[in-house]
């Protein structure tokens, strides 16, 4: 009796490695999930044993596959971008991988010269900061780490790639996130410079959805000879995976990071990047072919989580009929009337939030005002976006908040034609349906399927007063 023959995504996420398969319907199969192993130092430095993680990863395949009964001939793999390693010429890691929020190499970022500094932003569509993979690579130089000819940067994900079929190569998106890349489609030669090594040093492009190979004997038999495909940063592949797969579209992913990802089919030139960039955005390769992602966040469902833990509520149908109450009357803060609550967060992107309480006030109100702030944030990142790539075509919003119709609402009165995607794994659907692709289905067969995922758009008050704003 012949085994379904299915397709598996894996986002290999901060906080977990998850994995789902996918019949070649765009049906799921099943699911499975590991942490991902972080060793953390007394000052909050945090790293990674990459082989660790490579065996980690083959397991929780191994054993969804394994688990399901299935065929597996296709494997995507998504996640976090700026972790990476150098490995040398026989394959091996020469340092623990970095997690992207660790602050090393942020002083030797500083101590850069101006004219580096000045043509950072320009250049790589990045801001000058510590999560970037070359601050990690310039840190390691300062404790005495040579690069030797014949390494190569692999991000975390390249890597795993690697591991599963022998061949080294980059993945556009997430090149964007090193900084040793010029969005003009060349490698940043300055930043190479910095680091001592020629263009060799970053393994040539290949895009999502196309194969680095088959999995070889080295992996359990339940996934040998599956094709294999690296598909990019995780924000850009959920995107896909939520259904927005098409050109100038806008996806905002409602988590408890509150991400804009805004896809346009051109090159974005250096001095707009630089502009976006200054208004806190972040301009990339999409994980599209021929595209540029803009990626903008607020902190919108940090504050959300936040409140709701301090109001003690915690459960779906609480929630909902909190967030149900909010109104947009044109007054207050954002349009709620709420003048007795205020909501806000310090600078520098700190987990911390502030509710302040000006008089007697109702959990409703306290939930408005949160709202409220959430849509005053989104509308500046919106304006400093489309001041550069103009209106999108389709806005969709997925993810766990996107799925109270309050927040949907409170959304709708700021993004013209919302939709929304009930995707409840958008990162792991997109990086199987990339899977499906590499394997030999054609892109209209997936997008059909992701695109069924989408809800049409519903009419909100103030809508289209709204969206004249920010266009």
């Amino acid at each position: 009796m012949s085994r379904e023959r299915v397709v598996v995504g894996v986002d290999v996420g901060t906080t977990s490695m998850k994995a789902a398969a996918f019949a070649l319907n765009g049906r799921s199969v099943g699911e499975a999930s590991v942490v991902t192993c972080w060793d953390v130092g007394a000052g909050g430095e945090a790293d990674m044993d990459v082989e660790r993680l490579t065996r980690d990863f083959i397991d929780l395949v191994a054993e969804l596959v394994e688990t399901t009964g299935t065929q597996c001939i296709g494997i995507g793999i998504t996640g976090m971008a700026e972790t990476g390693v150098v490995v040398d010429e026989y394959g091996a890691a020469r340092h623990r991988a970095f997690a992207w929020f660790d602050q090393r190499g942020a002083a030797e970022l500083d101590d850069l010269p101006p004219s580096i500094r000045d043509a950072f932003a320009g250049a790589t569509g990045l801001a000058l900061k510590a999560e970037c993979s070359l601050s990690k690579l310039l840190w390691l130089q300062a404790q005495g780490f040579t690069i030797n000819a014949g390494d190569v940067w692999l991000n975390a994900q390249e890597f795993l790639g690697f591991r599963l079929t022998g061949t080294r190569a980059t993945e556009p998106s997430l090149a964007s996130r090193t900084a040793l890349w010029d969005q003009d489609g060349r490698p940043w030669t300055q930043a190479l410079d910095l680091i001592g090594v020629s263009e060799d040093f970053i393994p040539p492009f290949v895009a999502a959805g196309t194969s680095l190979g088959v999995v070889g004997d080295g992996c359990p038999e339940s996934m040998r000879g599956a094709v294999v495909t690296v598909t990019g940063h995780d924000h850009l592949v959920a995107a896909i995976g939520s259904g927005a797969v098409g050109s100038n579209q806008l996806f905002n992913s409602c988590g408890t990071a509150d991400v804009l990802v805004r896809s346009v089919p051109w090159v974005i030139d250096a001095d707009s990047r630089a502009q976006l960039v200054a208004g806190g955005l972040s301009v990339g390769r999409h994980a599209l072919g021929g595209h540029t992602a803009v990626l903008g966040a607020t902190r919108f469902g940090l504050v959300m989580e936040r409140v709701m833990a301090m109001l003690g509520v915690h459960d779906h149908a609480q929630r909902a009929h909190l967030v149900d109450a909010w109104r947009n009357e044109g007054s207050g803060n954002e349009g709620s009337g709420n003048d007795v609550v205020s909501v806000s967060e310090p600078g520098g992107w700190v987990n911390e939030v502030r509710v302040s309480l000006h008089d007697t006030c109702s959990p409703n109100q306290v939930v408005a005002a949160a709202i409220d702030y959430g849509i005053h944030s989104m509308r500046g990142c919106l304006e400093t976006m489309t001041s550069v790539t103009g209106p999108s075509d389709q806005v969709i919003a997925g993810g766990g908040w996107a799925q109270l119709d309050g927040v949907l609402r409170a959304k709708g009165s700021l993004l013209a034609d919302l939709s929304r995607s009930t995707v409840s794994q958008p990162g792991v659907r997109g990086a199987a349906a990339f899977a499906g692709i590499a394997a030999g289905m054609t892109d209209e067969e997936l997008t059909r399927e992701l695109a069924s995922h989408v809800q049409p758009p519903r009419q909100y008050p103030q809508q289209e007063k709204q969206k004249e704003t920010v266009s």
